[in-house]
This record gives C-alpha cells, structure tokens and sequence, in this order.
C-alpha cells in the first residue's frame, strides 16, 4: 500500500477495527511516515486528541456522525494538502502548542541563580546531600529548592528535569 512515486499514498483507517490489527498497521506506517497521508474514520470525539497525535502523519479525522458529503469535502482537500481536523480538535492543539511555549519561557525566566545553580546540579548527577554540602545548607533546604523547582519547570523528577535543562537551560 505504499508506493514509490513521489506523491505519498492516501490511507484511509477505520478505527472500529480491532486494536490488535490497528496497532500492526501503526507499526507499518511508523517505519516511513512521510510515504503516507493518514486519514481517520470514526473517530471517538472524546480520543481525537490522542488518535491524532498517536498515528504518525495524519492530515484528517472524521467522526461516525460525519455526513458522506463532508467527508467527501475533507479528503479532496487533504488531497490538495491541507489539513482536516474537527474546531475542538484544532483548539485542543492551539491550546497546547501555546502552552508548551509559554511554559517554557516562563519556565526559564522565572528560576532564580540558585535554582539554576542547583538544576545544573541536578544535571551533574548530585544527590540532595551532596548538593546541601556544596552549597553550606541543609539537606532540607536543598530538597526544598529541588520541589520548588520541579514546581516551576513542570516536572516530576530528576530525569525529567534533567531532560528539561538539557533542551531549555543549559548551553
């Protein structure tokens, strides 16, 4: 089903199938996203969000409810390269690319020295105590700075955090 023009191949998915079939055929797109434009059908209004974002190169979604002519409507327009999602869809990933951005600015600008001084810490592999050495406080206090910087960089650990300075904060 994939062909060696330079055009990608439409695939159309119907998520009634069953899961075992739908996640084989995901791992076959998977290996050359580029080659296919994804298309799908019957899409669960309250999962569109994460059907979207979970199959590599889809351009559109459409609901059970979807009428034949609207369907017809969207792929002739995926066909000509746009992209078609429902409004709630769309506000859903505005929402989130926005956020994402924001929080990362904020993020960045609101740690203050020591906070950067104790996440490039952090980063370095240093435990709590050895970070309350270094710095002459308690281990309280560290593992305090430590919580209030997860808080404000939106992570739940060390790994997390240490992933997040490599892209955001450190050089």
């Amino acid at each position: 089903f994939i062909n060696n023009e330079t055009k990608p191949t439409l695939v159309l998915i119907d998520l009634v199938n069953e899961e075992s079939e739908l996640q084989t055929l995901k791992q076959k797109l998977e290996k050359n996203p580029t080659l296919c434009l994804i298309i799908l059908l019957n899409v669960d209004e309250e999962k569109e969000y994460s059907a979207f974002l979970s199959w590599p190169s889809v351009v559109g979604t459409f609901k059970p409810t979807d009428s034949i002519e609207f369907l017809i409507d969207g792929i002739k327009r995926m066909i000509n390269g746009e992209i078609w999602v429902s409004r709630e869809l769309s506000t859903q990933l505005i929402h989130h690319f926005r956020g994402y951005h924001e929080r990362k600015r904020l993020s960045v600008g609101e740690l203050t020295h020591r906070q950067k001084e104790i996440l490039k810490m952090i980063v370095s592999g240093l435990s709590n105590i050895d970070i309350a050495t270094k710095l002459d406080i308690s281990p309280m206090t560290a593992k305090t700075h430590i919580y209030n910087i997860y808080k404000k960089i939106n992570v739940k650990n060390r790994s997390q955090a240490t992933q997040w300075a490599n892209k955001y904060l450190l050089d």
